[in-house]
């Protein structure tokens, strides 16, 4: 979570990692292009995957696999419906 003293806001850093998730340039250059840290940009894109479970970059470019934390896989599906629909 942003602090309230930090210098981009949250959009910009959406916009940002929206922009590199659909252009398929990496974290690191599209930050190095605009003059942010590379280990900045690459959190914020790390967080957003996260947030909205997303593959990981190593999972995307077949680098790792995704496993399955433990538990069943249905509730997994259905917990996270329900926290979309809270977040709505």
């Amino acid at each position: 979570m942003p602090s309230n003293n930090s210098k981009y806001t949250e959009e910009m850093r959406e916009r940002m990692v929206r922009h590199i998730l659909s252009s398929g340039k990496s974290a690191t250059s599209v930050g190095e292009e605009r003059g942010i840290d590379a280990n900045t940009v690459c959190r914020w894109v790390r967080d957003h995957r996260r947030k909205n479970n997303l593959q990981t970059y190593q999972e995307e470019k077949g680098i790792t696999k995704r496993t399955e934390p433990k538990g069943s896989t249905d509730e997994k599906r259905k917990i996270h419906e329900l926290s979309q629909i809270l977040l709505l």
